[in-house]
C-alpha cells in the first residue's frame, strides 16, 4: 500500500492517511531534498546508511523530460529485464510490463486507451454496440463479450489488444514531462503472458512518432495550452479534424480535447496542429471565450494500419527444425486439452483455423495453407516441408524466424484460452507452457 502525503504551506509535509502504514520507520536521519521536476520529490539520506526492502520496490525514478525514455527502454530490452515501468504525466498514468526484456502487457487510465475505444477507432465495432455491451459487462470483459455475440472474431480481438498495448507503449516513449518509475515487481504466471511484443520493434516504430511530435512541439510546446476556434469548417477537413474543431470552446486544453474526442495525446496534438496550420484554431495560455453551440460531428471509425509484427532478434540456432516443431506442437495440444475440459475445444480450434487461414497470426510463409487438427497440433510433416521450401526467404536466421512464427501462434492460442479458462487453470497452463519452452531453450 502506498501512503500519500500533502504539502501544506511552504514546508509542511502532512500524511493524508494518519492511520495508515508507517513507511518511514527505520529511515531516521538527516535528508537532503534534491532539485527535481515539480511532479517528483527526491530525498537523499546523509550520510547514507544502506539497507534494502523486499519487492515490489522502486529501483529508479526520474524526470520524464530529463532524457529520452526510449534510451531507458532500449537498455531494459538489452538487459532482458523483468518488471514494470510506470509514467505519471498530466495526460494520465500509464504502465508497461516487461518480462525478459520484451513487452508483455500495458495499462492506462486514459479513456482513449481503453479497449472499447480502440475497437471503435480501428473500425471493428460500432460505438453503439460497445456502449451497449458496457452497460451489461465490466470493461475488462468487453472483448470476450463481443466475441461471444459474434460481433468480433477472436483473432481480431487479439489484434486490437496488441494495438492497444502498442499505443500505450508509444505514449510512454513520447512523453516529455512528468515522472517515471522503474519497479522491481515479480510477475505471476498469469500476468502478461498472453501478449508478447518485440521491444526493439516497438522502439523502431516510435521513431516516426518522436520525429513528428518534435515538429508539432515547435508550435505546440505542451498539451496544457487552450485551443479556441477562429472560423468554422469549410467542408474540406478530415473527419477527425471536423470532430475536434466542433469541440473547440477556448475552455479545453489539448489534453482535455483528447479525452473528449477519445484520442491519444499524440493524435490530439496532430489534429490541433493541422487546425492551426489551416487557420481554423488558435492557442492560448488561459481559457478564453464561451462554449460554442455547434454540436460535435459524428465520426465514422477509420482503421489505421495495424502495427507490424515483431521482428525476432537474430541468434544462433541449430539447423534441424524438428525439435522446434515438436515442442510447439506439444504446447498447442496442451492448450487445446485445457480448453477441452471446458467443452469449448471445437469452437477454439475453429477460431484458431480462421485466424491461421487469414494470416492474422503471422505473415510467415511456413504457415500458409496449414490448419490445426482436432487435437490442436499442426501437421508436422507439412510444417517441416514448408520450412525447407521457404528457408531462403526467412532471412539470415531462418530457424529463429520459424520459431517466431510458431511463437506468434502460441500467444494467440494462450490469449484465446485465457478468455475461456478460470484464473487458476489459466495460471497453471501458463506455467506448463513456460516449462515446455524452457526445454526448447536448453536444447
Amino acid at each position: 500500500m502506498t501512503q500519500r502525503f500533502r504539502i501544506e504551506g511552504a514546508s509542511q509535509l502532512v500524511p493524508e492517511d494518519r492511520m495508515g502504514p508507517a513507511p518511514l520507520s527505520g529511515r531516521s536521519g538527516a535528508y537532503a531534498l534534491l532539485p527535481t521536476t515539480p511532479d517528483l520529490l527526491v530525498f537523499s539520506r546523509t550520510p547514507p546508511q544502506g539497507g534494502s526492502i523486499p519487492t515490489p520496490r522502486v529501483v529508479l525514478a526520474g524526470d520524464a523530460g530529463g532524457f529520452p525514455l526510449s534510451d531507458l527502454i532500449a537498455f531494459l530490452s538489452q538487459s532482458r529485464w523483468s518488471g514494470v515501468i510506470r509514467v505519471h504525466t498530466p495526460g494520465g498514468e500509464r504502465t508497461v510490463l516487461f518480462r525478459e526484456g520484451e513487452v508483455r502487457g500495458a495499462s492506462s487510465d486514459d479513456p482513449a486507451d481503453r479497449l472499447g475505444e480502440v475497437l471503435v477507432r480501428l473500425g471493428y465495432v460500432e460505438r453503439a454496440v460497445v456502449e451497449q455491451v458496457l452497460r451489461e459487462q465490466p470493461p475488462s470483459k468487453v472483448g470476450r463479450a463481443l466475441v461471444e455475440r459474434g460481433v468480433l472474431q477472436a483473432h481480431d480481438l487479439f489484434k486490437c489488444v496488441t494495438h492497444q498495448v502498442s499505443e500505450i507503449f508509444h505514449a510512454i516513449v513520447l512523453c516529455r514531462e512528468g515522472a517515471f518509475f522503474l519497479i522491481d515487481q515479480p510477475m505471476d504466471e498469469k500476468t502478461g503472458h498472453t501478449i508478447q511484443l518485440s521491444t526493439q520493434s516497438l522502439l523502431m516504430d516510435s521513431i516516426r512518432k518522436i520525429d513528428e511530435m518534435a515538429h508539432f512541439r515547435k508550435r505546440i510546446p505542451h498539451g496544457r495550452l487552450y485551443v479556441t476556434r477562429k472560423r468554422p469548417s469549410d467542408g474540406k477537413l478530415e473527419e477527425d479534424e471536423d470532430r475536434v474543431l466542433a469541440l473547440l470552446d477556448g475552455r479545453r486544453t489539448i489534453l482535455e480535447l483528447g479525452h473528449a474526442a477519445k484520442l491519444s495525446e499524440f493524435d490530439a496534438t496532430k489534429v490541433v496542429f493541422r487546425l492551426l496550420e489551416g487557420g481554423f484554431a488558435a492557442l492560448s495560455d488561459k481559457p478564453t471565450g464561451a462554449p460554442p453551440t455547434a454540436a460535435p460531428v459524428e465520426k465514422r471509425p477509420v482503421a489505421p494500419v495495424p502495427a507490424a509484427r515483431p521482428v525476432p532478434t537474430p541468434r544462433p540456432a541449430p539447423v534441424d527444425a524438428r525439435p522446434v516443431a515438436r515442442v510447439f506442437n506439444f504446447i498447442f495440444r496442451e492448450i487445446r486439452d485445457e480448453v477441452s475440459r471446458q467443452g469449448m475445444d471445437r469452437e477454439f480450434i475453429a477460431a484458431a483455423n480462421a485466424a491461421l487461414s487469414g494470416q492474422a497470426l503471422s505473415s510467415s510463409p511456413v504457415l500458409q495453407g496449414l490448419a490445426f487438427a482436432a487435437d490442436g497440433s499442426l501437421p508436422e510433416a507439412q510444417l517441416l516441408e514448408a520450412f525447407e521450401r521457404h528457408r531462403a526467404a526467412l532471412g539470415s536466421e531462418p530457424l529463429a524466424s520459424f520459431k517466431q512464427a510458431l511463437s506468434d501462434v502460441m500467444f494467440f492460442l494462450l490469449f484465446q484460452a485465457g478468455e475461456l479458462l478460470e484464473s487458476r487453470a489459466d495460471e497453471d497452463l501458463a506455467r506448463r507452457v513456460k516449462e515446455l519452452l524452457a526445454t526448447l531453450e536448453a536444447s
